[in-house]
């Protein structure tokens, strides 16, 4: 096997930065920022403005279930933070 060149060793770092060390980099600032013991309160306190995205098709019906769950209490393991690092 040949040895990668120079921008396919950075290319192979940059996506393993992006898949392994940013989502838990991400979330742990998350968490940090929202603490999930306040998540649902802080997400029941800005309903009016998630629903405005809702409405605006920014988010879509996925990911407001994660946010507002049927049964249980919204948990940012759940979270695909992928879109937050493209």
């Amino acid at each position: 096997m040949a040895p990668l060149s120079e921008e396919e060793e950075n290319y192979v770092r940059l996506a393993l930065l992006l898949k392994g060390v940013a989502p838990r980099a991400i979330r742990t600032y998350f968490d940090r920022t929202f603490p999930p013991t306040y998540l649902p309160s802080t997400l029941n306190t800005n309903y009016n403005t998630l629903d405005n995205l809702k409405f605006r098709r920014v988010l879509n019906q996925a990911q407001w279930n994660l946010l507002f769950p049927t049964n249980g209490v919204p948990d940012s393991t759940s979270f695909d933070v992928t879109d937050v690092l493209m």
